[in-house]
Parts: C-alpha cells; structure tokens; sequence
C-alpha cells in the first residue's frame, strides 16, 4: 500500500509536469495570433497609406495636365478645337475633384487605421509580457516539480527494496496495465477492486497481515481502515 501511495503521488506530479508544457503552448498560441492580429493592422494601414499615395500622384499628374490644357486652350484657332478643349479641361477638373474626395477618405481611412494598429499593437505586447511572466511562473513550477519527482523517485526505491520481489514483480505488472488501483483494500467481505466475494478464512487471513491476489481482476487485496469482514462467506 505505501508503494502505491508513492506511486500516487508519482503520478499526479508527472501529471503537472505534463500539463505545464500544454498550458505554455496554449499562451504560446494566443499570443502568436495576438502578433498576426497586429501584422495585419499594419498591413491595412500600408496598403491605405500606398493608396492615398497613388492618389495624390494621379492628382498632381492632373493638376499639371489641367494647367497645360489651360495653355493651349489660348492657342485653339477653331471653335471646334476651343469646345474640345473646353471637355478636357472639364473632365480634368471633376476627375481632380473625385481624387479630392477619395483623398479625404483615405485621410481617415488612415486615421481609424493608425486606431486599430495602435490597440493591436498594446493588446500584443501587453500580453506579450503576461505570457513571459507566465512562462517564468510556469518553468519555475516545473524545476519544483522535477525536485519533487527526484525525491519521490528516491522514496519508491528505498519503498521497493523493502518488498518481496515476486510481490513487486507482480505489482508492476499490474500498474503497467493502467487498472488503476493495483493495491485495494476488502471492503465488506470483497475484494475493493471488482467486488468478487473473498472466502470466510480468507478474510481472516488478510486482516492478520496477508496479501491475498484476487483471481479475478489479479489486484492485491489488503486489510485497511475502513476494511470489514461483514458478507465474506
């Protein structure tokens, strides 16, 4: 029973220490996407910035045709070529004036852009730093948790040694079957792993210190505290 008790104990700390690399990978995970979130923020804003680019180039490109066409628009010697010009110089001048709007657009466009790039990058590298705080916690409960299995792994030689090694043969054999308990107690005349009735002279025998193997589930089967004999027949 003491060896399973330390075996116990073996198998929750393994427990955590299994746990601790899932829980840093989890926050491993969110803050990578907390860092894609940011990346795309910034993308946006670029491809807004590049955009309002092109748009004041086109304007200026226009802005230089519009003044050329005013030029020439004094050299047409034909009403006809003084009415054409008239046209370019008015498609220039709305064409001027939509670039005019989408460039107010794109101003704000970039502004709500800068908004959203700002707060994805403090979401990121605030919990950029939680999650190095954590991961510090977290190594730190593993390097524990290691001096705890160290010390255990101890306790369970010195523990095994005492035993008799047919005994502790078995008992292995059964753990690596992953039945759970591999030591139970009688519990109401049966044996506490899968109940089967244990014999009247068997019981007694297990109440004065022997260790009776259930044929059934194979468990060892020992007198504890709150062991009784009642419906052992």
């Amino acid at each position: 029973m003491l060896l399973q008790d330390v075996d116990s104990r073996i198998d929750r700390v393994s427990a955590e220490m299994n746990e601790i690399p899932r829980e840093k990978l989890i926050h491993e995970k969110e803050l990578a996407s907390q860092e894609v979130e940011y990346q795309r923020e910034k993308r946006k804003l670029e491809e807004i910035r590049e955009s309002s680019g092109k748009c004041i180039e086109s304007k200026k490109e226009i802005e230089n045709r519009l003044a050329d066409f005013k030029n020439k628009l004094l050299e047409m010697k034909t009403n006809e070529a003084y009415r054409a010009m008239l046209d370019q110089i008015e498609y220039a001048e709305k064409k001027m004036s939509d670039l005019d709007l989408e460039i107010i657009e794109k101003m704000y466009e970039e502004e709500q852009g800068e908004a959203d790039l700002e707060e994805a990058r403090k979401i990121w590298e605030r919990n950029k730093k939680r999650t190095e705080k954590r991961q510090e916690i977290l190594d730190g409960q593993l390097e524990v948790l290691k001096e705890n299995m160290e010390k255990l792994m101890e306790e369970r030689v010195e523990v095994s040694s005492e035993i008799n090694k047919r005994l502790l043969v078995k008992y292995e054999q059964l753990r690596a079957t992953d039945r759970g308990q591999v030591v139970v107690g009688l519990q109401k005349g049966t044996c506490g792993g899968c109940l089967t009735n244990i014999p009247q002279q068997t019981a007694v025998e297990i109440s004065q210190g022997e260790t009776y193997i259930c044929p059934i589930c194979g468990r060892f089967v020992i007198w504890t505290d709150d062991s009784s004999m009642a419906g052992a027949n």
